[in-house]
């Protein structure tokens, strides 16, 4: 990976993991981005290039992105996180075993699901998290609301298009 953009990953980079549950569904998707001035464009544009994924978007700032498993993989294999050396490394060690719980399937399954929470949670620690994306807030929720998630069988049959997101029976 060229120097230039580990720097921009240490300094503009944020590896997160949003999580939720919407329409009786829990979603995990994690995802990479990188914020920069809109002046600033034309770098994302060249590290676009450079990496052949992603996209940018431009509002008040310019973010470039990357999501979807197939793209997230392809990050993984060009970035190792003996390449970072600020708090970055913590964050990007916790999100690569997210990646790699959803890349597995098992955040299709209770255990996963909460694992995945429990990672987010411990990740971008600077940031305030808000109370009803945590861990404990999932697990009541599933307690309360009495949801039971597909058997390992059926989580197996689910396409990979679907993998982010899936149904919860009650």
């Amino acid at each position: 990976m060229r120097e230039w953009f580990l720097c921009l990953i240490e300094t503009k980079g944020n590896f997160y993991i949003n999580v939720g549950l919407r329409n009786k569904r829990f979603f995990v998707q994690p995802v990479f981005t990188l914020t920069m001035k809109k002046e600033d464009l034309n770098i994302l544009e060249e590290l676009k290039r450079e990496i052949g994924i992603g996209e940018i978007k431009i509002g008040r700032n310019a973010v470039f992105s990357i999501r979807g498993m197939k793209n997230l993989l392809e990050f993984l294999d060009k970035i190792e996180e003996e390449e970072l050396i600020t708090s970055k490394k913590r964050d990007f060690i916790l999100w690569k075993e997210a990646v790699q719980l959803v890349k597995e399937y098992k955040h299709l399954s209770k255990e996963g699901f909460l694992r995945i929470c429990e990672i987010r949670d411990r990740m971008n620690l600077k940031k305030k998290r808000k109370s009803y994306k945590s861990k404990r807030y999932f697990e009541k929720l599933i307690e309360r609301l009495n949801l039971k998630f597909e058997s390992e069988k059926e989580r197996r049959k689910i396409s990979s298009s679907l993998r982010t997101i899936y149904w919860l029976r009650s």
